[in-house]
């Protein structure tokens, strides 16, 4: 007996609190709809968002390869004229010093000493511009380096943003 009471006692117990939970208004629905959207929305905004700026660091690293690869090919320049130069005032420097002339006057030794220091300098000039392509390489290397890493941080920021858009679109589904 006391068994029965004890069932029938708590079946009324759940019954009434059964009872006094309300259930979900249409209002309460249509708030949650619109909530979910709005979290849709957002997400897809964010996939937007991160394919844009994925595009932009793309444009930015090609441009970056772009710079680096002029700058390799004029560091070639640099070394190419760099490397003639050298040769050609070293040959020279070393032919008019290695001339056994006889000095007959101050001025043909003043004009010979003239046109070593001209050869010398003009040699100087050209190790010059072989470090200045040497440095003009480096850096080249650098930003095809850097553009090369800015593409593909790019391309995955594109391909995130793009996953993301697609799947917001499969979560939504219109009212009818």
């Amino acid at each position: 007996m006391k068994y029965i009471v004890l069932v029938l006692l708590f079946a009324f117990f759940v019954g009434v609190t059964g009872c006094a939970v309300n259930a979900p208004t249409f209002g309460d629905r249509v708030l949650a709809e619109g909530e979910s959207h709005i979290a849709i929305a957002e997400q897809w905004k964010k996939g937007q968002n991160e394919s844009i700026k994925g595009e932009k660091l793309v444009m930015k690293g090609r441009k970056l390869v772009e710079k680096g690869r002029a700058d390799f090919r004029e560091g070639e320049q640099l070394i190419a004229s760099g490397n003639l130069a050298v040769k050609s005032n070293r040959h020279a420097y070393q032919s008019l010093s290695q001339i056994a002339q006889a000095t007959d006057s101050a001025d043909t030794a003043s004009e010979r000493a003239a046109k070593l220091k001209k050869y010398a300098t003009a040699w100087e000039k050209g190790e010059e511009r072989i470090a200045d392509g040497n440095d003009l390489i480096k850096r080249g290397n650098d930003r095809v380096d850097e553009g090369e890493s800015d593409i593909s941080k790019g391309q995955k920021l594109i391909e995130r943003g793009r996953t993301n858009m697609q799947d917001a679109e499969t979560k939504y589904q219109p009212q009818k």
